[in-house]
């Protein structure tokens, strides 16, 4: 029998999802869908024309941010260093100034200067705080998805470095996991199934297909199979996968696997429908 792994990078999944502009409730039938479409793509590589062993869908290793830079914004001596940062910071200080110019035009020196701090330090708690809110709702999100699916296995890997004055965030830790995952757990499986856009996973495709495992990368795709009648654009992983699986929009819609997000669609919820792989 055959073994089969998928590892999904939380991160390219929701970024996938959302370009395709669908949302997925049921992932126990969406990753088995996945997981058909692998075997049948591997077959055709590897066994086209001869029967092949059966297939088993072991388990599923999801990587997901789990945690961000704690900042206790109502301590004087955060909001201090913060403050700092923000007065040697040209463009981001002048860029408040002059809003709070055309604001309050008869503000001038230093009352300006702490308007526009003020300004700022209201935007930068209000941005924290929905981000910490945003990341407490994708860990309940994952969790009920662990809870109600078979093999399914959410590994919170990931972390959120912040830039609290420029409101970003910097996804660290989720690829790095992924790659020493699918090299430490290779005796577990047979074919490895990444869903994953990241080149820094080469170097594991390469380590343990020379130790005789096929690897497949999944990739999804606007439209039906008639729509693709040649191949797509190579990536770098595509070229170090052994083969590609391809998942199509329209098959996951007719399938009902997935469906059109609302427009200001921000937070997945779950409501299992079919939990058997």
């Amino acid at each position: 029998m055959l073994r089969f792994v998928t590892f999904v990078d939380g991160s390219n999944l929701d970024g996938v999802l959302k370009h395709l502009n669908l949302r997925v409730d049921d992932y126990g039938s969406f990753y088995r869908h996945v997981f058909e479409q692998s075997v049948q793509y591997w077959g055709r590589t590897f066994a086209e024309g001869s029967p092949w062993p059966s297939a088993q869908h072991s388990r599923i290793y999801w990587y997901v941010v789990g945690k961000m830079d704690e900042w206790d914004l109502n301590d004087p001596k955060a909001e201090a260093r913060l403050r700092s940062r923000f007065e040697l910071n040209p463009r981001l200080r002048d860029g408040y100034l002059d809003d709070v110019a055309r604001r309050y035009p008869d503000l001038t020196g230093e009352r300006r200067l702490e308007e526009a701090w003020a300004q700022c330090f209201n935007e930068t708690r209000d941005w924290y705080e929905g981000k910490r809110r945003a990341l407490e709702r994708k860990k309940r999100f994952y969790h009920g998805v662990q809870a109600a699916t078979d093999f399914v296995e959410i590994r919170q890997e990931g972390h959120w470095k912040v830039d609290l004055l420029h409101h970003t965030v910097n996804e660290k830790g989720l690829d790095t996991s992924l790659a020493v995952d699918m090299v430490a757990l290779q005796d577990t499986y047979d074919i490895a199934i990444l869903i994953s856009g990241d080149a820094d996973g080469i170097p594991g495709i390469n380590y343990v297909k020379s130790r005789s495992k096929h690897v497949g990368v999944a990739e999804f795709r606007r439209g039906a199979p008639a729509d693709f009648p040649t191949k797509g654009a190579s990536s770098r992983l595509k070229i170090a996968a052994d083969f590609v699986v391809q998942v199509y929009e329209a098959d996951l819609l007719r399938r009902n696997l997935a469906y059109r997000a609302e427009a200001d669609y921000s937070s997945p919820s779950y409501s299992p429908n079919d939990t058997n792989f």
